[in-house]
């Protein structure tokens, strides 16, 4: 199922620079799909600091805001891994730096 998203005149000649570097670089061509996912990958597995640089630095949670969030938790009686999480949101398991 494919989803169409508006991008700037600007933003879509750098994906397309982009794909002719992951393109020469592979020495196979590359989809804007596939290139799209591994941006998203790669952001992804960089979290907060792939935000911080992209977006300006994070704002911490006032404690009644922490606490709202915290409610949100429930247990649901069964034990799951970081990396089964993973694997269900994203398909896969999403490398971590240690």
């Amino acid at each position: 199922m494919g989803t169409t998203v508006r991008v700037r005149e600007e933003d879509k000649e750098k994906l397309e620079r982009l794909r002719a570097m992951a393109t020469l670089s592979s020495g196979r061509k590359i989809s804007q799909e596939r290139l799209l996912g591994a941006l998203l990958d790669d952001a992804l597995c960089h979290g907060e600091s792939f935000l911080a640089k992209s977006f300006g630095g994070s704002r911490r949670l006032s404690e009644k805001e922490f606490e709202r969030v915290l409610s949100l938790v429930s247990d649901w009686g069964v034990e799951t891994s970081s990396d089964e999480i993973d694997e269900v949101l994203y398909g896969r398991a999403i490398r971590r730096k240690r």
